[in-house]
C-alpha cells in the first residue's frame, strides 16, 4: 500500500510542477521587460544635420527626435554603431509619412494610416468612405474610410498604451515609440523603422512568435525634461503590404465598389501563367467565396422547394501580381442574371492571393464556373457550386 501512496505523490508532484512550468512559459512579460535603460550609448548625436555632444541637446529647447538610424554609418569621418537625429528647424524635419491622411476605421476601431495598410485585404467585405473632414479626440482628419473585414484583426493584439504599462513600467507621456524590424543590417529605407511620438491608441501590437519579440529602451534628455525612447523590434513590421499600397495610395480616391479591380491594366509583355508552380487562390476557399458572391447579389445558397433547372456560367480573369485582379469577361453575358454575377466577381476582388513561379508572384489567368438553379422564366434562385477550371 505504502508503495502505491508514494506513487501517487509523485505523480501529483509531477502534475503541479507541469502546471507550474505551463504557466512560466506563457509568461513572457519578464522575458520582454528591459533589464536596465542604456543612454544610447555610442550613438552619434545629429542636430539639423551636424553631430553634436549628447550635452549639447540640452541647449536646443526646440530640438524634437526625427528618426534613429540602429545601424552603423561613419559621419564627419568617424564610425558609429548607430545615429540619433534631431532637428530644431523646420528645414531640417522629415517628411511626414501619411500626412493629411483620413480616418481609417476598422470593424468600428480606429487605427493608424501605417496598421490599415497591415490589414488582410483579401478578407475586406466592404470599403465606406467620407470626405467630410472629421474631428476626433482633438485631430483633425481629412475625412474617413471605414473597413469592414472578415479578419479579427485585433484578436491577440494589445493597444500601444497597455503595451507601454505593461512590458516597461513607463507611462505613455514620458515615451517616444521606434517600431522598426528586427534586421541587423540595412537593406533598405522600411529597416529605419518609423517614430511614433502621439496617438498611441491608433497602434496596436502581437507579441512574440506572432510579432514582437523584444524591446529595448534609451534615455534621450532633452532641455525640458528626460524621455524614454522604446524600441520595438517587431518581425511583421513593415510599412505596408502590396495591395495595401496600391488601394490607399489616395484614399479620398478610393473606388469603394471595386476597390480591387482594375479596369485599364496595360500587360506590358509580361507572361500570363495557366498552370503556375502555385495557382492563384481565393481566401478561405471556394465555398466562403461563393457565401460571399451569394451576399453580394441576393441571391441564397440554398435551393428552393419548386421545380428548378441547372444552368452555369463561366467567367475568366487575371490576377494580377499584387493579388488585384483585371480582365474580367464571360461569354455567357446574354443569360437572365448573369450581368449581376459578373458585377459581384468585380466587387469581391480583393479575395485572390496571387500565383507564384520560381519563388515570385506571377500573372496568372483564372476561370471559374459558377453553377446555380433558375426557374421556369430563367430567373436565377440559387447559387448552387463555385468551381474551377
Amino acid at each position: 500500500m505504502n508503495k502505491y501512496i508514494l506513487l501517487f505523490i509523485l505523480v501529483l508532484s509531477g502534475l503541479v510542477v507541469f502546471s507550474q512550468s505551463i504557466y512560466s512559459n506563457t509568461s513572457d512579460r519578464a522575458e520582454l521587460l528591459p533589464k536596465k535603460y542604456a543612454t544610447f550609448e555610442h550613438y552619434a548625436f545629429v542636430l539639423n544635420g551636424k553631430v553634436i555632444g549628447k550635452e549639447a541637446l540640452v541647449n536646443n529647447p526646440e530640438a524634437q527626435l526625427n528618426n534613429i538610424f540602429p545601424y552603423p554609418l561613419t559621419l564627419e569621418g568617424q564610425r558609429y554603431p548607430g545615429a540619433v537625429y534631431f532637428h530644431s528647424e523646420q528645414r531640417f524635419a522629415p517628411p511626414v509619412r501619411y500626412a493629411d491622411q483620413p480616418a481609417y476605421f476598422i470593424n468600428g476601431r480606429q487605427v493608424s494610416p501605417y496598421q490599415i495598410r497591415l490589414t488582410k485585404i483579401k478578407a475586406y467585405i466592404s470599403l465606406v468612405k467620407s470626405t467630410n473632414d472629421t474631428t476626433i479626440n482633438g485631430v483633425l482628419y481629412r475625412g474617413s474610410v471605414h473597413v469592414d473585414s472578415d479578419e479579427d484583426f485585433f484578436a491577440d493584439r494589445i493597444s500601444l498604451p497597455d503595451f507601454i504599462e505593461k512590458y516597461t513600467d513607463l507611462s505613455p507621456e514620458e515615451v517616444i515609440i521606434h517600431w522598426r524590424n528586427t534586421q541587423d543590417e540595412y537593406r533598405n529605407e522600411d529597416d529605419i523603422g518609423t517614430i511614433i511620438g502621439n496617438h498611441f491608441p491608433l497602434y496596436s501590437f502581437k507579441i512574440r512568435d506572432l510579432s514582437v519579440n523584444k524591446i529595448e529602451v534609451d534615455r534621450v534628455r532633452f532641455a525640458e525634461r528626460e524621455r524614454y525612447v522604446i524600441h520595438i523590434l517587431d518581425d511583421s513590421y513593415r510599412q505596408s503590404l502590396p495591395k495595401g499600397t496600391l488601394i490607399f495610395e489616395d484614399p479620398l480616391a478610393l473606388n469603394t465598389v471595386y476597390p480591387c479591380y482594375l479596369s485599364d491594366f496595360h500587360q506590358k509583355d509580361e507572361q500570363i501563367f495557366i498552370r503556375p508552380e502555385v495557382d492563384a487562390s481565393t481566401y478561405k476557399g471556394l465555398n466562403f467565396y461563393l457565401k460571399k458572391l451569394s451576399s453580394t447579389t441576393g441571391i441564397p445558397l440554398a435551393k428552393p422547394s419548386s421545380t428548378t433547372k441547372t444552368d452555369s456560367i463561366t467567367v475568366q480573369f487575371i490576377v494580377l501580381k499584387d493579388g488585384m485582379i483585371t480582365a474580367l469577361e464571360s461569354p455567357d453575358l446574354d443569360k437572365p442574371g448573369h450581368e449581376v454575377i459578373l458585377t459581384a466577381f468585380k466587387k469581391n476582388a480583393c479575395g485572390w492571393t496571387p500565383a507564384v513561379q520560381g519563388g515570385r508572384p506571377v500573372l496568372c489567368r483564372r476561370k471559374m464556373v459558377l453553377f446555380y438553379s433558375k426557374d421556369q422564366k430563367g430567373d436565377i434562385r440559387s447559387l448552387d457550386s463555385l468551381k474551377y477550371r
